[in-house]
């Protein structure tokens, strides 16, 4: 078991919730490892002892809510007398909103991964890339994390670990579409895992799986990497709660006739998105160039003043610029009243969450790794925050 700081501190409120029959909203990322991360939570909950009436679960819809906490739904848990909210995969820089909850009531645990940076945050914070957290290992997707507060968890209050190990499967995909180094210290999970996968016919992913032509039969971690952009691209095919795509329901439901028919939409929603990503990457290959002009400038900075059509393409289209022009590259598109900006830097040892640090002055917010992160900026800031990637990447 790997101890996390804060983690005894959020087992207290938890076992507290607990013995107290307490409702709690459980609030997680849309993105693969955010719907994974979810599931993981959910049934460890349940399987700690608290009632699913007394979860009350949060997936929201990007487009409309956006990745963290929003007023909206943190209006719906108030009318439903939460006080304790449980945030997966998000919230380490979400300093303002997390403020907002607080002043509404809410009481926040936090189980992150992304990078930690200056900042006031009124939440309980379990994320081994914090300042003063001293696990060894801090290579962990957003569920891996979860997995791990919970394995605190479950040994604090004497539960027995073999209800936790029920939901092992959900570990190895997150931390392949989040693109977690692989290292000697989370790679004994991650084989659990997939012995998991291999053993535990859950059938949103053995079916998801069969799918992709990927057959459990001698598969490896090391296969599992080489299919990961396959992987991504299914289970990141999904929009929120209560729509046919949502691979949350993929992931719980038992019936192996209504996971038929959610991978039946997932493919048609994968062939449109697919569809697009290649249409948008087309043309910034064209505006951009060669690969040579790229590499002189050494980051690419392109976007629309649009909102895009399909949800997690910006992702996408960043990844696969970076991958052709092998450059670090900051996508960017309309989203309400700001641009929100997607940056991927696969093929660089330069990391991106520096580039935004310098340049965080002209910045709404940002977070995420050293080659995937997120931004939003105004629209008007849009020139000097080139200029400024244009200082940081001459010097670096």
């Amino acid at each position: 078991m790997i101890k996390l700081k804060n983690a005894d501190k959020a087992i207290k409120r938890l076992a507290s919730a607990l013995q107290n029959s307490e409702k709690i909203g459980v609030w997680s990322d849309y993105d693969p490892d955010g719907v994974f991360a979810l599931a993981l939570a959910y049934e460890a909950l349940l399987n700690a002892g608290f009632a699913n009436k007394n979860l009350k679960l949060i997936l929201p819809n990007q487009d409309q809510f956006g990745r963290s906490l929003n007023t909206f739904h943190l209006s719906i848990l108030k009318k439903l007398g939460i006080k304790l909210i449980v945030g997966i995969d998000f919230g380490t820089t979400d300093f303002n909103i997390v403020r907002t909850a607080k002043n509404m009531g809410f009481e926040v645990i936090l189980l992150d991964h992304h990078r930690q940076r200056p900042g006031k945050l009124l939440a309980t914070l379990i994320n081994p890339w914090q300042k003063g957290d001293k696990a060894d290992n801090k290579n962990w997707s957003g569920a891996g994390v979860a997995y791990l507060f919970f394995e605190n968890l479950y040994n604090k209050l004497n539960i027995n670990i073999k209800k936790l190990e029920r939901s092992l499967d959900l570990l190895l995909i997150p931390a392949l579409t989040d693109y977690i180094p692989i290292d000697k210290l989370n790679l004994p999970y991650l084989k659990k895992s997939l012995n998991k996968i291999k053993n535990n016919r859950r059938p949103g992913i053995y079916l998801g799986l069969k799918e992709l032509k990927i057959s459990k039969n001698n598969i490896t971690v090391k296969k599992m990497v080489g299919e990961r952009v396959n992987i991504i691209n299914f289970f990141g095919s999904l929009r929120g709660n209560n729509e046919n795509t949502n691979v949350f329901k993929l992931l719980l439901s038992k019936d192996s006739k209504e996971v038929a028919n959610i991978i039946k939409e997932i493919k048609k929603q994968k062939k449109d998105f697919e569809n697009f990503v290649k249409k948008m990457t087309a043309i910034g290959i064209k505006k951009f160039g060669s690969s040579e002009q790229a590499k002189k400038d050494g980051f690419i900075l392109w976007g629309i003043n649009k909102k895009l059509k399909m949800t997690g393409s910006g992702s996408k289209i960043s990844h696969q610029l970076n991958n052709y022009f092998k450059v670090p590259c900051f996508f960017y598109n309309k989203e309400r009243d700001y641009l929100k900006g997607s940056v991927r830097s696969m093929h660089s040892d330069t990391s991106i969450i520096k580039a935004l640090d310098t340049c965080k002055n002209f910045l709404i917010n940002y977070g995420g790794h050293p080659k995937a992160a997120g931004f939003h900026l105004k629209k008007k800031d849009l020139p000097i925050f080139k200029k400024c990637l244009e200082k940081y990447y001459s010097n670096n």
